[in-house]
C-alpha cells in the first residue's frame, strides 16, 4: 500500500485531477478505498461524433499514473453523498456539444452547483472553488505515478 495522506477518508467525495500535457482533466469520484472509487466526468467520444458525453465508472485510485489530484469538497462524517446522487447530478448537467479542450473543469464545477442545490454539499464560492482546485492540481505532476498516492487537500470553499 502507498502512503495515504491523512486527509482522505474512503467514501467522501473529491475533486480529482488527472494529467494531461496541457491543464489536468478535471473529474468528481467518491473512493469506496484506496483502490477504486466511482468517477463521473465528460470525455470525448469520437465514436459518435467528436463530442462531448457523460460517463460514470469505476476507476483506480492507489497506483494509477494519471490521477494526481483529490481535493476532497465533502467528507463522510458531514453526511454520506451516495453514488447514485452523484450520478444523479452529473447526468443532468449538460454536455458541451464540441470538442474543446478544458471543457471538464466548467462542467465539473456546473455538477458541484447542481449538488449544493439538491443540499448535499455546501459551496460557499465557484469561482474561488475553481481557483483553488487550478492552483493546486497545477503543482501536482510528481503524484502521477503509480508508485505515489494522488496528492490530496480539503477545500477552503466547498464542505
Amino acid at each position: 500500500m502507498l502512503n495515504k495522506p491523512s486527509e482522505f477518508t474512503a467514501k467522501s467525495l473529491y475533486i480529482a485531477g488527472f494529467a494531461q500535457a496541457r491543464a489536468p482533466h478535471q473529474a468528481l469520484i467518491i473512493p469506496s478505498d484506496t483502490q477504486s472509487g466511482t468517477i463521473v466526468h465528460i470525455r470525448i467520444d469520437r465514436a459518435t461524433a467528436p463530442t462531448w458525453a457523460y460517463q460514470s465508472r469505476v476507476q483506480k485510485i492507489e497506483g494509477d499514473m494519471f490521477l494526481s489530484s483529490l481535493l476532497k469538497i465533502h467528507d463522510i462524517s458531514a453526511g454520506e453523498i451516495t453514488v447514485d446522487q452523484l450520478q444523479q447530478a452529473g447526468s443532468v448537467v449538460p454536455v458541451p456539444d464540441n470538442d474543446e479542450f478544458g471543457e471538464c473543469g466548467p462542467w465539473v464545477c456546473k455538477v458541484v452547483e447542481k449538488l449544493h442545490e439538491m443540499g448535499l454539499v455546501q459551496l460557499e464560492d465557484i469561482e474561488e472553488l475553481r481557483k483553488e482546485f487550478s492552483e493546486f492540481a497545477a503543482g501536482n505532476k510528481a503524484f502521477a505515478r503509480r508508485d505515489r498516492f494522488p496528492n490530496v487537500s480539503v477545500s477552503k470553499f466547498c464542505t
